[in-house]
């Protein structure tokens, strides 16, 4: 399995008149061919902006600082205005948190679909309107014609997730990344997105970059998982590993205060305090204010992402980072020396 995309110390910030604001502040991970990867993390921990400085769509006052974005070998970073766009829809698609925003609501879906394929594929009007037909015919869109020469307005939000998707994928891009894609959804259109992503993900052979809150969807789709806080990756594993076993106390409390089926509980889990703003982060480890475990160096220095040998898992903190065996999941916390 080769590497498709590979992040390395990207840094994303933003130039406010309160002054410069770390939104991604050193994030490192990669994504495998074929490989489903899943970004997680509270609102406002820098997924979305992470995602939209892979796809060069960050703009001012934001701003990419530092690091690299290796995609089969290219340094995004470092292309201009034009390669971008020809990488953009063709190479690299994304699906936007909203379909009804991300649709231009005066043009015919069939419009919008043909112009990926005239733009990138170069093949005729008649070729592409036959292509963009087809293309939400594998979606699951039923009347197909119909809703090619409808307006986005006339369609529910289920209907225009499934277009969004079928633009992603009309030109066969090696990479999709979902922004939130089942967040406007009610349970049952989620069950139906989800499985259609699954399915066309095998039928293309396409990556995808995964961005959600929602541990039920990283479960479902997911390979690999990122967990992010504060514009950081604190633990990445496989998926079977994260919700077996998982390292970090916030992933640990993200899956605590996940609801359950099998278990009748009055009130949920929830991880105490907020995340903090960009602009206001504490020192050392960011997670520190917020975590039961929390020693005398997670307030003053910030520990590494680093391999945790006995579960696989990378993970950044001081529990692990010191050498001991941590145990999160008794009643209190233990380490053996």
């Amino acid at each position: 399995m080769s590497t498709l995309l590979e992040i390395n110390d990207l840094k994303t910030y933003f130039y406010t008149t309160n002054g410069v604001v770390p939104s991604v502040d050193g994030v490192s991970f990669s994504l495998e061919s074929g490989q489903t990867t899943a970004l997680v993390g509270e609102s406002g921990c820098g997924k979305s902006v992470t995602s939209f400085s892979i796809m060069q769509l960050v703009n001012s006052p934001g701003k990419i600082v530092g690091g690299e974005i290796l995609f089969k070998g290219r340094d995004l970073t470092k292309l201009n205005d034009r390669e971008m766009r020809d990488l953009r829809g063709n190479e690299i698609s994304m699906i936007f948190q909203e379909p009804l925003t991300s649709l231009n609501p005066i043009l015919k879906i069939g419009t919008q679909l043909d112009e990926t394929l005239l733009l990138h594929r170069k093949v005729s009007k008649k070729e592409a309107k036959l292509t963009s037909i087809e293309m939400l015919k594998k979606v699951g869109i039923p009347r197909a014609e119909q809703v090619y020469s409808s307006h986005p307005h006339e369609l529910s939000g289920g209907m225009r997730q499934r277009v969004m998707i079928a633009m992603a994928l009309s030109c066969n891009p090696s990479l999709l990344i979902a922004d939130e894609p089942t967040t406007a959804l009610d349970v049952t259109i989620q069950a139906q997105i989800l499985k259609l992503m699954r399915n066309l993900k095998n039928e293309f052979d396409t990556s995808i970059l995964l961005i959600t809150h929602d541990l039920g969807v990283v479960a479902e789709l997911a390979d690999k998982v990122i967990v992010m806080y504060a514009g950081q990756v604190v633990e990445e594993a496989d998926v079977m590993s994260l919700f077996a076993k998982p390292q970090h106390p916030y992933t640990q409390g993200l899956i605590q205060s996940t609801p359950k089926v099998e278990a009748e509980v009055d009130i949920l889990e929830s991880i105490k305090g907020n995340v903090p703003t960009p602009s206001n982060k504490p020192t050392g480890c960011y997670f520190h204010p917020r975590c039961p475990f929390a020693m005398d160096i997670c307030k003053s220095e910030m520990p590494e992402l680093k391999m945790n040998e006995q579960s696989g898992n990378k993970v950044r903190c001081w529990l692990h980072n010191s050498g001991k065996e941590v145990d999160l999941y008794g009643e209190n916390l233990t380490y053996s020396n």
